[in-house]
Parts: structure tokens; C-alpha cells; sequence
């Protein structure tokens, strides 16, 4: 199957689990759903030199900014936010580098255009080397998306490419610069835990910072695990809160958590839960509602 790898997800509450901890890897398919776990490459023997550090984020940046999920949530065609995790409920497209809810995609099939994005309708690959000729092209022409996708084939060895962890840090950084928050997520991820490079905390947490103000929910996340293993339990909530608002589970799981422990209200907590029905609700329409019965059913 060809796969599109694009961005890492894990869960880092407990400090004590750490060094366990496999970094969890979204793989799109072109035709499918498709996600796997994929443990930890070993660090590469020369490491990448660190880009421009990012700006600092000033505390009320932070609070204030990123609460509305950022433009590629969006379905392009239906223009409904797709829910999370986005994997499970749409396609990324290598050849318009946009992301179609399975909604979208059902209703193209339906209309005898299944052989084609649904977007932009280019033919639908049947190569590895037919996808990475897409990411390329527009790798070349400064697209901050493709940027980061080719990162993510040099990363994981996918498309016949050999496996270049240094080449696809140095391609991360360009995106990041280039202005994409995926990029700047896994970036955070990789200082943060010194996974081929120097590790930098202060850096990871600068990429995760400029993705949250921007509405990326796993980062905004990723900073409340920052706030709890801090024994900062207040700001722990008050990231978590935010994305849990924006429709990540995970989060709202974390406030319910703490409102176990009592480090959060019980007004909190009902607020959190009423903010998650809200974002899941605004995800739903008919369309989406038969697609999930028949990728379901064709599993």
C-alpha cells in the first residue's frame, strides 16, 4: 500500500515511563486507513545542527491564541472540521498535499471518480515512486506541507528512500520555517526527547508553543504534559482545557483525571466535557455518517 507518513503522537503524562516510551506514528494510505507503532529508530551517529531557535511565546500568546483547530482540519470540499484523530476519519493526498474527509472521498467514489483525488483530480498513484514524484515537486516549489511529508519519508525509510534521520531533521526544520505546525509538533517531539539530535528541552517546547498559539491541538497538548511533569498542575489544565475544547480526547481524559485527583473543579471538568461534545458535534453531517458504516463494514 502506499503510505504517507505525517506526523508522531504519544502520550507523556508520567515522567516514570519515558524511557519506555515508543514514539507513535500516524501512517496515512492513499486507499486506507492505516496506523501502526513503530519503535524508535537509534540515534543517528552525526547529529544535524539545530536551526534558528523560535521566537519566544509570551504567556498570554499562549492563553489567548490557538483555540480554533488550524485550516488543516478542515475539509476542503465539505468544509466541515474533520475529527480526531484525522487519520481515522479522512485521506491525506500526496498530489494537493490536502487532507478529504471519508465523507468526501465516499461521495467521489459514488460518482465513478474513486480513481482520482477528490479534490483536485489528479490520479490516484499506484507507485511508491509515483507518490514520492508528487512530494518532490512540490517539496521543490517551498511547500511547507510537502516539506514536511518528504521529512517524514527520509524519517521512516518509505518510497524506496534510504533511512536519513539527519536529512530529515534538516527537512523539518525548513518546513517549520516554512510555517508548518506539523513540522514544528515533530520537532518538539525530537528535542524534547533528544531522538537524533542534542537534546534541548527548552528548544522542543519553543516548536510546541509556536504550533499550540496556532491551534494544533496534539501540541497544545504535548505543553500540558510539560505543565504537569513541571508539578504545575494549574497550567497542566488550563492547556489541557483548550484542546479538549478543540476536540482532542486524549486531553479531556487528562481533566477528568485531575478533577479525580483534585487538582481540577468539577465546574471544570463539565466545561471541558461540554467543550469536546461541541467540537465532535461539529464534525458530523449525513455524508460522514454512511461513510463511517461502509469503510467500517469493508474493514
Amino acid at each position: 500500500a502506499v503510505r504517507l507518513v505525517r506526523l508522531g503522537r504519544r502520550r507523556r503524562k508520567k515522567e516514570d515511563v519515558k524511557a519506555a516510551r515508543t514514539r507513535r506514528r500516524i501512517l496515512l494510505d492513499s486507499d486506507d486507513d492505516t496506523m501502526s507503532l513503530a519503535e524508535e529508530q537509534p540515534p543517528a551517529p552525526a547529529e544535524p545542527a539545530a536551526g534558528p531557535l523560535p521566537d519566544a511565546v509570551t504567556e498570554e500568546q499562549l492563553m489567548s491564541s490557538g483555540h480554533e483547530l488550524l485550516e488543516g482540519h478542515t475539509c476542503p470540499l465539505c468544509c466541515l472540521p474533520i475529527a480526531l484523530p484525522m487519520a481515522k476519519h479522512s485521506k491525506f493526498k500526496p498530489c494537493c498535499m490536502k487532507r478529504v474527509c471519508d465523507g468526501c472521498i465516499l461521495a467521489s467514489r459514488q460518482r465513478g471518480m474513486g480513481s482520482m483525488c477528490a479534490f483536485c483530480r489528479t490520479p490516484t498513484p499506484d507507485s511508491d515512486a509515483a507518490v514520492l514524484a508528487l512530494i518532490k515537486k512540490r517539496a521543490d516549489a517551498k511547500d511547507p506541507v510537502a516539506v514536511e511529508s518528504l521529512a517524514s519519508a527520509y524519517d521512516e525509510g518509505d518510497y524506496g528512500l534510504q533511512q536519513d534521520t539527519s536529512r530529515a531533521i534538516e527537512l523539518r526544520t525548513e518546513a517549520a520555517r516554512l510555517g508548518d505546525l506539523n513540522a514544528h509538533f515533530n520537532l518538539g517531539c525530537i528535542y524534547d526527547e533528544g531522538d537524533g539530535v542534542e537534546q534541548d528541552v527548552a528548544r522542543g517546547v519553543r516548536h510546541f508553543q509556536h504550533a499550540a498559539i496556532r491551534g494544533h491541538p496534539e501540541s497544545r497538548y504535548e505543553l500540558g504534559c510539560h505543565g504537569y511533569n513541571e508539578r504545575n498542575h494549574e497550567l497542566a489544565v488550563r492547556h489541557w482545557m483548550i484542546s479538549a475544547k478543540m476536540g482532542d480526547s486524549d486531553s479531556l481524559n487528562e481533566i477528568k483525571d485531575m478533577f479525580m485527583k483534585g487538582y481540577a473543579t468539577k465546574a471544570q471538568y463539565a466545561e471541558a466535557l461540554k467543550g469536546y461534545q461541541d467540537a465532535l458535534e461539529e464534525t458530523k453531517s449525513p455524508q460522514r455518517e454512511v461513510a463511517k458504516a461502509f469503510f467500517n463494514g469493508s474493514d
